[in-house]
């Protein structure tokens, strides 16, 4: 069995709404053990005999029959996530322009994805390139406290082209779910 956490993108945010038990009882129903979920943000800790992509695809189909939407859904093992926390290059407690940041990893659906994000913010806001970098799929990102949605990355990854190819979370919830599993 392998131990991963699903990461759904676009829940409980823009009108799109799930209760995190259905969304326990629908994975389960999926055929994952050991179901729980991390915030109402959609991070389901689960266990499956399957393969990552296996295991991905049987819960996007589930849960987008179930919800009646195109589930996206970023799987990583659990150690795979504690890795990804412990080797952010960003000090969570550092300010950026003054003020508190926070600091947050973008699951894409390929590392060419992440690599476009940061060639497009180059082009775009090469200031902000100094707390934005890729490693693998990827992002890790940096900005004030009160200015997410303002942020030049944000606003490139929320541009038609790059906007189901990604999940974000902010590290403190990505620390809460390694934290679940132990």
């Amino acid at each position: 069995m392998n131990d991963y956490v699903g990461f759904l993108r676009g829940i409980n945010v823009g009108g799109r709404r799930i209760a995190m038990p259905d969304l326990i009882a629908c994975v389960e129903s999926a055929g994952a053990r050991d179901v729980r979920t991390v915030l109402a943000t959609g991070n389901v800790l689960f266990t499956s005999g399957l393969s990552r992509d296996a295991a991905r695809g049987q819960l996007e189909t589930a849960i987008g029959e179930r919800f009646g939407f195109a589930a996206r859904l970023f799987v990583k093992t659990v150690p795979e996530v504690a890795e990804l926390v412990a080797a952010c290059p960003y000090d969570r407690a550092a300010e950026y322009a003054g003020h508190p940041a926070h600091t947050y990893a973008t699951f894409t659906s390929a590392p060419d994805v992440a690599r476009t994000a940061l060639e497009r913010l180059e082009a775009q806001a090469p200031d902000a390139l100094d707390r934005a970098t890729a490693r693998d799929d990827v992002l890790y990102w940096q900005t004030p406290r009160g200015t997410t949605l303002e942020n030049p990355l944000a606003r490139i990854l929320a541009g038609a082209r790059l906007k189901e190819h990604h999940t974000t979370r902010n590290l403190n919830t990505l620390e809460k779910v390694v934290a679940a599993r132990r």
